[in-house]
């Protein structure tokens, strides 16, 4: 997990795409969906229907990490702001885990690794 300061403006954009609702009726993948269009700098974007592609781009892997990550602790008793932090910290993880990833494999693929 990375900590995020609270002056962040991925936390403020995440705190403002979710404070004026009920978030906490909310399910966790809408959260993240939010969360991920509010670091974005992109309105909310809707759950793809129909049958999903064999292999989900970068937005759709960061919002599934973002759930795992609201599974594993009781998010609804954040504050909005701890919360954010929360999300933007863990999107940062997940950004850097799969950075790294992308290294290695392109190593091992190129033969170096």
């Amino acid at each position: 997990m990375v900590v995020v300061p609270a002056g962040d403006v991925r936390v403020a954009a995440v705190r403002a795409a979710l404070e004026p609702f009920a978030w906490r009726s909310f399910t966790a993948e809408l959260v993240c969906r939010r969360a991920v269009a509010a670091m974005n700098g992109e309105l909310a974007f809707p759950r793809p229907r129909g049958p999903r592609e064999s292999r989900p781009g970068p937005r759709e892997e960061c919002v599934e990490a973002l759930v795992e990550v609201l599974a594993g602790c009781r998010w609804r008793s954040l504050t909005v702001e701890g919360l954010s932090r929360l999300m933007v910290g863990a999107a940062i993880a997940w950004r850097q885990e799969r950075a790294w990833f992308d290294i290695r494999l392109g190593l091992l693929l190129d033969g170096v690794g």
